[in-house]
C-alpha cells in the first residue's frame, strides 16, 4: 500500500506538470481506487470527464468508483448508458451487478443472458447470473447452466458456494455438502469462507439435529453480515431444538427484520411462543403468517392449536377445517385435534399418535418432523 501510495504521488506531481494527459489522468484514477481513496478517485475521474466528457472509459472508471462507494443506482446509471452503446461482456456484467445488489434479479439476468454462454464468461459473472437465478426461485436452471461449465470454473469458492445453497434448497443435500465443503476447502480458514457455503453447512449441521455446530456456522455468518435473515432463522431453529425458547424468540423475530416475508420463520416463531405458553404471541405470529398466504394449512393449523390451547373450541374447529380442506396431513391440525380430544393429557398415548403423524412430515433442514420432535424431547 505504501508503494501505491508513493507511485500516485509521483504520478499526481507528474499530471499537475501535463494535466490534459490522459494515460496520466487513467493512472492516477486506478492508483487511487488501488490506494482505496475513493474520494481522490472521484476527484480526479470528474476532472477527466470536464476534460474528456465523451471518453468511455473514463466513463467506466467513474461507474467503478460508484461500486466501490456501494452506490449502485450512480453504477446503474453509468453503465447502462455506456452498455447501450458499447455491447460489451465487462459492461454488461458491471450494470448486471448493480442491478443485483438492489435486487433487481431478473433484470440482471436479462442483462447477462445474451453471454450465458459467451468463452469470456467468467467465474464471477457465472455466479451473479446463478445467484441472481437462486433469488428468482429458479434453482434448477442456475444449476443446468453452471454445471457444465464447473470443469472450467470449477476452482472458484464463491461459485462453489452458491451452487452449495442451490443445491441445499433443491435438497440436493449430499451435492451440498460437497459443494459447500469444496469452497471451504479453497480457502485458509473457514472464517474466510464465503457465506453461502456457511450457511450450507450450518443448515446441513441442523439436518443432522447437530445444533451446536449449526449455531456455531451461523454465528460466523453473523458476524460477517448480521443482516443475514436466513442464519438468524437458523440459529432461532437450533436454538428451539435446544430448548432456549428465549433465545430462539429473540433469533428468530430477529430474522424477520430482514426477511418479514419468510411463512416458515413466522411458523417457526408461533411455535416458540407456543411451548413458552406466550399464547397471545403465538396467535400474533400464526395470523401474520397467514396475511402472507391464506392458503397455507399450516399457518392456520398453528392458530387452531393455538385456540385449543386457549380453550376457544368452536374456533379451533373452524381453523382444523380449514387446515385440512387445504392440507389433509397438516401437522398442527392434527395435533389441535389431539388438544381438543385431550389426547396430549396421556403422554404416552400423545407420544404414539404424535409419533405416527410427524414421522411423515417432511421438516425444515433435511429430516422429518419425526426426528426433530425426539429429539427434542430427548434434550
Amino acid at each position: 500500500m505504501n508503494e501505491v501510495t508513493q507511485q500516485l504521488q509521483r504520478s499526481e506531481g507528474y499530471l499537475a506538470i501535463d494535466p490534459d494527459n490522459q494515460e496520466l489522468l487513467a493512472r492516477v484514477i486506478d492508483l487511487s481506487l488501488a490506494a482505496a481513496d475513493l474520494p481522490r478517485a472521484n476527484g480526479h475521474a470528474q476532472a477527466a470527464l470536464r476534460r474528456y466528457p465523451d471518453d468511455p472509459w473514463f466513463q467506466a472508471r467513474l461507474g467503478q468508483i460508484h461500486l466501490a462507494q456501494q452506490d449502485w443506482t450512480g453504477a446503474e446509471a453509468v453503465f447502462a448508458s455506456l452498455f447501450s452503446r458499447h455491447q460489451d461482456i465487462n459492461l454488461a456484467y458491471n450494470l448486471a451487478y448493480a442491478l443485483q445488489r438492489q435486487g433487481r434479479h431478473a433484470e440482471a439476468v436479462g442483462v447477462m443472458a445474451p453471454y450465458e454462454q459467451a468463452s469470456e464468461l467468467s467465474s464471477a459473472m457465472l455466479t451473479l447470473i446463478v445467484r441472481s437465478l437462486h433469488h428468482m426461485g429458479e434453482g434448477d436452471r442456475a444449476l443446468a447452466l453452471a454445471e457444465p461449465q464447473l470443469a472450467r470454473c470449477g476452482n472458484d469458492a464463491e461459485l462453489l458456494s452458491a451452487l452449495s445453497l442451490i443445491c441445499f434448497d433443491a435438497d440436493r443435500l449430499e451435492q451440498a455438502e460437497q459443494l459447500s465443503a469444496a469452497a471451504m476447502a479453497l480457502l485458509p480458514t473457514a472464517d474466510a469462507a464465503p457465506l453461502e457455503a456457511l450457511v450450507t453447512s450450518g443448515s446441513l449441521a441442523l439436518a443432522r439435529v447437530d445444533s451446536d455446530a449449526a449455531i456455531a456456522r451461523f454465528q460466523q455468518v453473523l458476524q460477517r453480515n448480521p443482516a443475514e435473515g436466513r442464519s438468524w432463522s437458523g440459529l432461532g431453529t437450533a436454538s428451539l431444538l435446544k430448548r432456549d425458547l428465549a433465545a430462539a424468540q429473540q433469533q428468530l423475530e430477529q430474522a424477520l427484520k430482514f426477511m418479514p416475508g419468510h411463512i416458515g420463520t413466522w411458523h417457526l416463531l408461533g411455535w416458540a411462543r407456543i411451548f413458552a405458553r406466550q399464547l397471545d404471541g403465538a396467535r400474533a405470529a400464526f395470523a401474520q403468517a397467514l396475511s402472507l398466504d391464506r392458503n397455507f394449512g399450516e399457518s392456520h393449523g398453528g392458530l387452531a392449536v393455538v385456540a385449543a390451547l386457549q380453550g376457544q373450541r368452536d374456533e379451533a374447529q373452524a381453523e382444523i377445517d380449514r387446515a385440512l380442506g387445504l392440507d389433509r396431513d397438516s401437522l398442527a391440525a392434527r395435533y389441535a385435534q389431539m388438544i381438543l380430544g385431550g389426547q396430549t393429557e396421556d403422554p404416552v398415548r400423545f407420544r404414539a399418535l404424535a409419533q405416527r403423524l410427524l414421522s411423515s412430515r417432511a421438516a425444515p433442514f433435511g429430516r422429518t418432523a419425526g426426528e426433530l420432535l425426539e429429539r427434542y424431547e430427548a434434550s
